[in-house]
Formats: C-alpha cells, structure tokens, sequence
C-alpha cells in the first residue's frame, strides 16, 4: 500500500499529518507503512515499533480518540489482560489537521480463535463503569457520518435513491434500537469486537482488544456480533466455539437481528469513505447496498484490506 501524500477523497489525513504528529510526540516515521486506511489511516513505525493511528481533527473523531485512551488506560490497571495500553505521554496529538495516537506494536500471529476474542469481552463485561465520563452507544453515528462527507463531495459516491434508502433504513433501525431492551444489562462495552481487533502479549501470551475508538456503555450484545450469522458467512462452529466460551449464546434472544441489521448497515461507513479512490472497495459498496435492499441473505461480503 502505498505512503498517501496529503489528505485524500476519504477524508483520511496523508503522510504530511503523520510526521507533524510524529514531530510533536517525539516518534521517527522513517520507514512507515501503512497498514491500512478504513475509518482510521493506521500506520507501522517500524524504527520505534509502534503504531500511529490517525483520523480527521473533527470534535467527534478528538472525543473518540481521548476516550480510546482513557479507557484502555483505566483498562490496564485491572486485574486481569483486557485491552493494549498506549504509549506513555500526553495524547491523543492533534497535527496538521489530524487527531493521532500512538500505540506498541504487538504481534497478530498466529491468528486468533473465537475463544481468544471472547476471553477478553468476558473480562470486560464483568467491570462496572469507569470512573470517568463514557459516551453512550449512538447507532449508526460512523454511517450517518460518511453519508454527510459522501454528499459533499463533487461526485458522490453513492447514489440518490440508495441515500435515500441508507438514511430511511438507518432511521427506522434507530427508533427500534431506543425501544428495545438488552437481557445482558448495560455496561462498558468495545463496540467493535472482532478478531482484527485482537493483538497478542507477547511477554504472557495473552490476546488483547485493540481500536477502542467506539467504546462507549452499551448493550454487551453489541460485543457479542461474532456469534450472529451475517453476512460475512462465518462459519457456524467458529461462532458456535466463541459463544460457547464466552457462556451465553446470543442467538437464544429473539431480537439478535436488530444488532446484525444495525452492524451491517454501519459496516458501509468505512467503503463509503473509500470509494472514491479504491475501485475494489466501490465495487464492494455497490455489492453491500444491492444485497441489502434486495434482501439477499445468501450474498458473500467481503473486507476490502
């Protein structure tokens, strides 16, 4: 993947932000490589080994990234391994139009199992509240985003009956979410839990949760999305193995497709952003979108990397 030079259609910042934001905290961004550009432009500095992760400065993203901090701060002095630390020092950094912080670079291999990511979430579900302010779970607050920066640009991405239907869906998933009630109770929850998120200690052994950019309290469902079929077409004694150890199977509650309906629709946010200047994860969007208004449960998604 090649260093992207300055902040393009996505609204992601460029290599200029990741060297101010390098400049202020003290890193070397010699060598770095991108590792990925979704809803966040991550990036490897290998010289330091560490990871910097970088958004656009708006006030939502600076919430997000101090909150991700905090939390896995505060996470870190619990008993038992939850979550990765950040790096020691004043963060997140603001630079050159971008909101950055900075993180150790941990091994992902080998690859995790469904009972790796679910030993964490059961940690976690455990704890009450920080001791500290936490938003509240916003549904569908990532898409509702992307389809703003979408219908600014010169040539949207999306088109104008599919907007139409996005925001409509979006609105009646919402009503519905504020009417239901979670049998997990509510609590700090990751909001994001799947097994690109997890990382390994390599001092203990132990998988850690990482981008904690969305935690907030929530339903704990929201945590448990793994063991729900979707579209992704997981197989099912993957997400039988993860329900089974994190001891509760969330298909036993008859409103589970509320939350699958609702990650689906969020999972579109971060193609929106990235269409304009990745034809594969266009193409990916338009598949996502045909399916879901068509209502074809047998159509494959795929990530886009």
């Amino acid at each position: 993947m090649a260093l992207p030079t300055r902040q393009d259609d996505s609204g992601l910042p460029g290599l200029p932000a990741l060297r101010e934001a390098c400049r202020i905290f003290g890193a070397d961004p010699a060598e770095a490589r991108p590792l990925h550009r979704r809803s966040n432009a991550v990036y490897l500095l290998p010289r330091d080994h560490l990871v910097a992760r970088l958004a656009p400065d708006t006030p939502v993203r600076r919430r997000r990234a101090r909150i991700s901090v905090e939390v896995t701060r505060w996470l870190d002095t619990q008993p038992e391994p939850i979550a990765l630390a950040p790096m020691p020092g004043e963060q997140p950094v603001v630079a050159a139009g971008a909101v950055a912080t900075f993180w150790p670079h941990r091994p992902t291999t080998p690859a995790p199992s469904p009972a790796d990511l679910a030993v964490p979430l059961r940690r976690l579900h455990t704890l009450p509240a920080p001791p500290f302010p936490i938003p509240r779970y916003t549904p569908l607050q990532r898409l509702f985003e992307a389809v703003d920066l979408d219908r600014d640009r010169a040539r949207p991405v999306v088109a104008d009956d599919d907007r139409a239907w996005l925001l409509d869906r979006a609105h009646a998933l919402v009503d519905i979410f504020t009417t239901t009630s979670f049998p997990l109770g509510e609590g700090l929850v990751h909001a994001d839990a799947h097994s690109e998120n997890l990382v390994r200690d390599a001092d203990h052994g132990h998988w850690l949760l990482i981008d904690w950019d969305n935690a907030c309290l929530g339903p704990r469902e929201l945590d448990l999305l793994t063991g729900i079929p979707d579209h992704f077409h997981d197989p099912e004694a993957e997400r039988t193995r993860f329900l089974a150890a994190y001891g509760r199977n969330i298909l036993d509650w008859p409103r589970w497709t509320l939350l699958r309906d609702i990650t689906e629709l969020r999972a579109l946010g971060a193609y929106i952003r990235l269409a304009p200047g990745k034809p594969a994860a266009a193409a990916e969007l338009r598949h996502r979108i045909r399916s879901l208004r068509t209502g074809d449960r047998s159509a494959r998604w795929s990530a886009i990397p």
